[in-house]
């Protein structure tokens, strides 16, 4: 393997590390984003049939 090669392998597995990072913090951030709507539907008091009316009205995926 040439010295090219092996620069380029060691770029894409340092990339690869840097997106799963990344796709680690954004599943956090979601987490985190669930517990701050699930707050806020139990403070507003709406069932499951309007929370997901809502969602549908702002084009949200519902879970």
């Amino acid at each position: 393997m040439s010295e090219r090669e092996t620069a380029a392998i060691v770029g894409l597995k340092r990339e690869i590390k840097t997106v799963r990072a990344n796709a680690r913090e954004l599943k956090d951030q979601a987490a985190r984003w669930r517990k701050v709507c699930a707050t806020l539907r139990g403070l507003a008091g709406i069932d499951d049939g309007q929370f997901r009316n809502l969602l549908k009205a702002e084009s949200l995926p519902c879970d």
